[in-house]
């Protein structure tokens, strides 16, 4: 029985050596990964011929983006994305100070929000650059008043637009 015993420990020994080492259990299935939440939409990219501001909101959020175009008839851009088009409003109003300056909504843009635009207006340029507070106005909707975003200085933009206008040779505002 002894012999038995040492047999069966024996074979088992054996039989031990000659087997691979045992498949690891299976992975769980991971869950599906939660989707993400969709980016915010981004205003249109300016054109080469572009000079842009970026206002914000108190948070530091971008609410109103102001492009100065070239081209054969320079214009002022103004896109709001949070702003909805309404089929039946064709106006953007920018308030810069106690001033209003009325822009032309672009239904067709394909842009996210509102887009607008019109002829640059050196009133406007002026009060940009002396840094006052800047809203927008679309609809029954506004933002604002806002500020220039972080790092942004007017300066440039008011330059390229002067000159765009054909106000370069003029006194700077």
């Amino acid at each position: 029985m002894r012999h038995s015993a040492l047999a069966v420990a024996l074979l088992a020994t054996l039989a031990a050596c000659g087997r691979e080492t045992p498949p690891a259990p299976p992975e769980a299935p991971r869950p599906p990964a939660a989707p993400e939440a969709p980016a915010a939409p981004e205003a249109p990219a300016p054109p080469a011929s572009a000079e842009r501001l970026a206002f914000v909101d108190e948070r530091g959020e971008p609410r109103l983006l102001l492009d100065c175009l070239g081209g054969s008839r320079p214009s002022l851009r103004a896109s709001v994305a949070e702003f909805e088009k309404i089929g039946s409003e064709d106006r953007l109003t920018i308030g810069a100070g106690d001033e209003a300056f009325a822009l032309v909504a672009d239904l067709s843009d394909p842009s996210p929000g509102v887009v607008a635009s019109g002829p640059i207006d050196l009133d406007l340029l002026r009060r940009i650059g002396d840094r006052r507070p800047v809203s927008a106005v679309y609809g029954a909707r506004s933002v604002g008043p806002l500020q220039l975003a972080d790092g942004m200085a007017p300066d440039g933009f008011v330059v390229r637009c002067r000159a765009l206008a054909g106000a370069g040779d003029q006194a700077q505002p």
